[in-house]
């Protein structure tokens, strides 16, 4: 499977089998054991030692990319350094550029009402008013937990709908143009 993957990712702490394969992996260089002697023989190492795929620098990790074409193919093996989103510049000036507010979503709500004999199960056909009665029962139900969150927290939770949810976007995208 390893094999079939054009990009792969390894991270610090492979076991010794894993490491071996991208130590193979990677290739061999040669080297001249001596630069100042003209007679000095030629030495072969592997790029990457099993110990430098388990044990990367710290904080970094090894990308092994393959582009195959007929005819052509090519392996490139990076050392990365793994960084968080937040400190990359790019997301630093994304995230500054966000000024709306923050949506309090609704925690807790319980689903796990005892139904009452007899009763009926929602459907999805419309009925005489031309809602259906899935859409009636949701609507009773957010009604239901929107008086139950305000009597808890005393109005201090403010409910959103998905047509509020669908308006701010819109605004926010047009702001962004």
């Amino acid at each position: 499977m390893f094999t079939g993957l054009a990009t792969q990712v390894i991270y610090s702490g492979c076991d010794a089998h894993t490491a071996e394969f991208y130590s193979k992996a990677s290739g061999t260089a040669t080297t001249d054991a001596n630069m100042d002697d003209p007679n000095s023989h030629l030495r072969q190492r592997p790029l990457l030692t099993v110990d430098e795929v388990i044990t990367p620098q710290v904080g970094n990790y090894t990308i092994f990319a393959r582009y195959v074409e007929t005819g052509f193919a090519t392996q490139v093996i990076l050392n990365a350094r793994l960084t968080r989103f937040y400190e990359r510049d790019d997301w630093k000036r994304r995230l500054s550029a966000l000024t709306s507010e923050a949506l309090l979503l609704e925690r807790g709500v319980d689903f796990g009402e005892q139904k009452s004999e007899g009763a009926e199960s929602p459907t999805a056909e419309p009925i005489s008013s031309g809602a259906s009665s899935i859409e009636i029962a949701a609507r009773a139900k957010l009604a239901e937990v929107k008086e139950k969150t305000e009597q808890r927290t005393g109005g201090k939770v403010k409910m959103v709908t998905v047509e509020e949810l669908r308006a701010r976007h819109k605004r926010s995208q047009e702001v962004a143009r």
